[in-house]
């Protein structure tokens, strides 16, 4: 049994889905040692809803950002929005903010034009960044690389091992989420073995990403020990060392 308690960094415990129950989750998150949980933001008309609910506890910490999913429908305004509301509000890091380069999703001009400018606000602020990176990595690299001082975590990591060292070299740590318990998630348990543990993160990405486990389900933050115990499987260690690293590195980089 592990007794270090945990950080999921990166749950969207705002969303509606989690409204009839969220105290319930809660509960559940503290029995299962979830110490900590980071929520992110992913479009301007929802940024009041996660101050509320981080507002009433504590251990809830609040990013502020622009998804790229919603690319097409954000604003030029809502940048400046973003600047008044980090500024008279508490936050741990500018996002979710990113690229998604799947078929089907808004025009890559405007995500990069967003990502551009939150990770100007974030350096201004000297804030970490919650990247989204989906068939976009190595243009996630080259933006980066814009930007003096920027700094931050990769969610839901999905890109090859030689990447995730660029990264880390750019000052970024790597979240793992549930999909690393897959028997078939081939790529991202390697990245897993070769990283540092000083560069990893643990989330959930709740509601979604359910691990193996729970397939169907609602995914939350108290399954995210799953995801722990397939990291120290790989990491040939144990859960409590992969608890403790992955935590202060979360403390580290959200200064909670």
């Amino acid at each position: 049994m592990y007794d270090v308690k945990l950080i999921d960094t990166h749950c969207h415990l705002d969303f509606p889905v989690f409204d009839t129950d969220r105290d319930q989750v809660l509960q559940r998150a503290s029995k299962h040692n979830i110490c900590d949980i980071v929520i992110p933001g992913t479009q301007s008309i929802y940024w009041s809803r996660i101050k509320s609910i981080c507002d009433s506890n504590r251990h809830l910490h609040a990013c502020y950002g622009l998804h790229p999913y919603w690319a097409d429908i954000h604003k030029d305004e809502d940048i400046d929005s973003l600047i008044k509301f980090i500024d008279s509000n508490e936050a741990v890091a500018i996002g979710e903010c990113g690229l998604d380069f799947r078929k089907n999703h808004a025009d890559k001009k405007t995500q990069i034009h967003f990502l551009e400018a939150q990770f100007e606000i974030a350096c201004n602020r000297n804030l970490p960044v919650v990247v989204h990176a989906v068939n976009a990595t190595e243009k996630i690299i080259q933006t980066i690389k814009n930007f003096k001082n920027l700094h931050g975590m990769i969610h839901s990591y999905s890109g090859s091992c030689e990447q995730a060292i660029q990264l880390i070299d750019l000052n970024f740590l790597i979240s793992i989420s549930g999909s690393v318990t897959f028997d078939n998630a081939k790529k991202i348990k390697q990245v897993v073995r070769e990283t540092p543990l000083t560069s990893l993160l643990i989330e959930t990405d709740a509601p979604d990403q359910a691990d193996q486990n729970n397939i169907g389900k609602r995914n939350e933050p108290a399954y995210l020990i799953n995801t722990v115990k397939t990291i120290a499987e790989l990491k040939q260690t144990s859960i409590n060392t992969i608890a403790e690293q992955t935590t202060a590195n979360a403390k580290n980089l959200f200064g909670i």
